[in-house]
């Protein structure tokens, strides 16, 4: 198992964001999925070492990510929404994370080319669209040839175009590495899905592989809803009143 939680809580004062979650996420493709305000989020940080758990634990290739920076060597991250310093280019943010992975500027051409970026590389990041920022997010993930990335909503803010492009990139190379998906977005990635997670209301609703609980994932996440039918909602025009105009006034 890459990542192992047991008893895992996350508490913000009064606010009980993770309680008492246990899960075990093997290597492959994981979909974390859940309710906005459930607790995946928390879960991500949690994972990552940006927060530190109220109590229980959660370990990475066996070791608790918070402060350990050699944990923390072997995975990527692009977190949702992203946060740049503003006045810097985004060479000069993708030339932080290839210092600290040991890599140089081929590696930044790399994933500026897989994310399609180099033109606007050069540019001040204050000048991003939504899109632009969501590109050099996943771009940095992918610096170094971490052996994890994590990715949360990776498909939001993003065309169709790019879409297909990220789930390209990301199937192409799941045999390769391990990756944990949050994402609201997740009927285009099921196909490529090994393993779900569902985390609401701060507890583990689901967990197991993809085509063993794919209809338990569509009945939480696409509710049966009944259209109502109001008294003459959708129909025509009475016999008689085809044509008929409303007079107008003096």
């Amino acid at each position: 198992m890459i990542i192992e939680a047991k008893d895992l809580k996350k508490h913000f004062g009064s606010i009980r964001a993770l309680d008492g979650v246990t899960v075990e996420i093997p290597e492959g493709l994981t979909l974390i999925l859940g309710p906005n305000g459930g607790g995946k989020s928390t879960f991500l940080k949690l994972a990552t070492g940006v927060y530190r758990p109220t109590s229980g634990e959660i370990k990475v290739f066996g070791e608790a990510p918070w402060n350990n920076w050699r944990i923390k060597a072997r995975f990527g991250v692009a977190y949702d929404p992203p946060a740049f310093p503003q006045f810097a280019t985004g060479r000069e943010w993708l030339s932080l994370f290839a210092e600290s992975k040991g890599a140089g500027e081929e590696e930044i051409e790399r994933v500026a080319e897989m994310f399609e970026v180099r033109s606007f590389l050069d540019k001040r990041i204050n000048g991003y669209s939504s899109g632009m920022l969501k590109r050099l997010s996943l771009a940095q993930a992918f610096i170094g040839d971490p052996e994890l990335i994590f990715l949360d909503e990776p498909l939001a803010n993003i065309d169709f175009d790019s879409m297909e492009r990220v789930i390209g990139i990301i199937d192409e190379m799941r045999g390769r590495k391990s990756f944990v998906v949050i994402s609201h977005i997740w009927e285009p990635l099921m196909p490529i899905v090994d393993w779900v997670v569902v985390i609401g209301n701060g507890k583990l609703v689901l967990s197991g592989e993809a085509e063993d609980v794919q209809e338990e994932v569509e009945r939480l996440f696409k509710p049966k809803v009944r259209r109502s039918k109001r008294e003459g909602a959708g129909k025509g025009p009475s016999p008689g009143q085809e044509g008929r105009q409303t007079p107008a006034n003096g």
